[in-house]
Parts: structure tokens; C-alpha cells; sequence
């Protein structure tokens, strides 16, 4: 079965975006629902409007078609390769994100998301904090329908608490959500169904999709096991990913897995390419110097939960623009 997505243009949504920031008005965050006890309350407050509000860990945010829940966070120690710096600490916060939205746009936490202490004293996105999560972070573009999930690390003076996470809805600073922390770590789990307006496409294994010049086709998921020497984490698994590639265009197309390829469950957590697990499937991976006409299939390797649901193979057609595709693997 072939199926034809158009591309789109990441310039021309720049530029676009550019145009309109000088006429577009503030968003204003509304709560729309709750994960847990103290967030379900409140209910006359729902979807109402409230004055620069504070959320709560567990509150379900709409900001600008966006939905945003913070999960809970934690404290990670990093290590002994990855410890934090003298007097301070690492505070990872778990988020999740959905395209409520007709079409695409992209998420940064480095310019989107920060924490603020009691005195007001804000704190970037730290990289060696978000090493210590063990999770990828909640970036990229987000199609309509689509939910994103993912870990935010920042170090902080190791004698506070009570951190209250910022997410800025827009680059350009146009409408913010605060959500208190509290004093305690916290984790929930993530709502099994947002009733988002906009439904993601997905397609299956066996599909002819064509993308942006690209005709890419997943040919079959494994999950090969580990030998003596290498073998998945405890409670996970290696996958392996059988695909196609093909240029359809009339111009030479690089293709990297590693940036373009991942996988995702059902909450939006992305899981990347595993060395360990490329090892053991002793296969070349789908990369190449595409010219017009040209096709290279490979396989790539990722390390996954065993109780893993909702597992999706995403390929990511343009690099620095816009256009993912979506193959469900179970």
C-alpha cells in the first residue's frame, strides 16, 4: 500500500512565524483536568481563565492548543561519571506534551523551560543533569495529534526545594504556564486517553509511505537477545528495526538513523539508537549518500521496556524542517 505525505517547507514556517509575531496576542494557560486527588479538585475552576495561575504536579494545562502535564520529578545522583557540581543537585522533571493544533510545530526545552527557586532565581536546562535522568528530553517537532514525553534536567543549589517548573508556550514569550513542584519528589502516571481533537496518523508495517522526496518502508521489527557480553538492562529488551529507503527525487538526499530514526510508546517517551543493541544485530544501519533513484535498506538497533506498549518506529524526513511518519511496530 503506498501512501504520500506532501513536505512541507521548514522555511517558509519560519518566516511565517516571524511575520506574525508582532500581531499575536498573549495565550492564557486553562486547567482542563487533573491525575491526581488535589489536581481533580477545584472543579469549578476548570477550564476557567485565572489570573497568572500556579499549577500543581498532575494538572492537565491547555496553553495555546498545547496540553502540558507535568508527571512528577525526581533527584537523580548522577554517579560517579556524572556526579553535579559541588553544593548542588540534580532535579529532573518528567513532562509531557501534545499537538492540539492542525498543524506542526517544535519544542526546545532550553528555550521553552526553566525552574524558578522561592527567591525567583531562575535555572536553565542543565546537560549533565539530563544524562542523569536517563531519558531523552521532550524536543522536537510535534504533529498534530501527537503526544511527547520526556525528562527536563536542571542542577540546583543542593539546600533548596520547592521549585516551581516554567514552560513558555511560545519562543517568543508569549504566554507561560508555572507549576508548583512542591517539596518532595512525586511521580503519576500518565492519563490513558487525552481525547485530543486531532487524531495522529499512523501507518503499518509493510506501508509505502512517501515523504519529502522519500519513499520509506518498514519491513519487519525483532527483538534479538543479548549474549554474555552484551545484554539489554534489566526490565528491557533490544529491538530491531528492518527498513527500506528509497530517493524518489531528482536531488542527492542524505539519510542518517541516528538523528532521523527513533522509537516511541504510548505516553510519547522516545527511545534512540543503542549501540549495545546494534552489536548484537551485526547489521549495517540505513545510512548513506541517497542519489536520485537510489535505494539502501539496514537495519537499527534500540533498547525498550519489555512491557513496552504502543510502540511506534518514527522517521524524521527533514533534518531541520518539518515531517515525521509514524509505523506502528506491535
Amino acid at each position: 500500500m503506498n501512501k504520500k505525505i506532501q513536505p512541507s517547507s521548514f522555511f517558509a514556517v519560519i518566516l511565517l512565524a516571524l511575520l506574525l509575531t508582532g500581531c499575536q496576542l498573549e495565550k492564557k494557560p486553562v486547567k482542563i483536568g487533573g491525575l491526581s486527588p488535589e489536581s481533580q479538585g477545584e472543579s469549578e475552576n476548570l477550564s476557567q481563565e485565572v489570573k497568572d495561575p500556579i499549577y500543581i504536579v498532575g494538572d492537565i494545562i491547555s496553553i495555546n492548543d498545547t496540553i502540558l502535564i507535568v508527571l512528577g520529578w525526581d533527584q537523580p545522583p548522577g554517579g560517579d561519571l556524572n556526579p553535579p557540581g559541588e553544593g548542588k543537585k540534580y532535579l529532573v522533571v518528567d513532562v509531557m506534551l501534545a499537538n492540539q493544533r492542525e498543524n506542526s510545530f517544535s519544542i526546545s526545552p532550553v528555550f521553552q523551560m526553566t525552574l524558578k527557586d522561592s527567591t525567583g532565581q531562575k535555572y536553565n536546562v542543565n546537560g549533565k543533569a539530563n544524562i542523569a535522568s536517563g531519558s531523552n528530553t521532550p524536543n522536537g517537532e510535534i504533529n498534530p495529534g501527537e503526544v511527547l514525553r520526556g525528562k527536563v534536567g536542571f542542577q540546583v543549589p543542593e539546600d533548596m526545594d520547592n521549585f516551581v517548573f516554567i514552560y513558555e508556550a511560545n519562543l517568543i514569550g508569549l504566554g507561560e504556564v508555572s507549576v508548583n513542584l512542591g517539596p518532595t519528589p512525586v511521580s503519576m502516571e500518565p492519563p490513558a486517553d487525552l481525547n485530543l481533537a486531532q487524531q495522529q496518523i499512523v501507518y503499518q508495517i509493510g506501508d509505502i509511505i512517501e515523504i519529502s522526496d522519500l519513499a520509506i518502508q518498514v519491513l519487519q521489527v525483532s527483538f534479538p537477545a543479548g549474549n554474555e557480553i552484551v545484554k539489554p538492562k534489566e526490565d528491557y529488551r533490544f529491538a530491531a528495526v528492518d527498513l527500506t529507503i528509497e530517493n524518489t527525487g531528482n536531488t542527492t538526499r542524505e539519510i542518517s538513523s541516528i538523528i532521523q530514526m527513533y522509537l516511541k510508546d504510548s505516553t510519547g517517551q522516545k527511545y534512540t539508537f543503542h549501540l549495545g543493541a546494534q552489536s548484537i544485530i551485526n547489521s549495517g544501519l540505513p545510512d548513506d549518500e541517497l542519489q536520485p533513484g537510489e535505494k539502501i535498506r539496514g537495519q537499527i538497533g534500540f533498547q525498550v521496556p519489555k512491557d513496552i506498549q504502543g510502540l511506534q518506529f518514527v522517521f524524521n524526513a527533514e533534518i531541520f524542517g518539518f515531517g515525521k511518519v509514524f509505523i506502528a511496530l506491535d
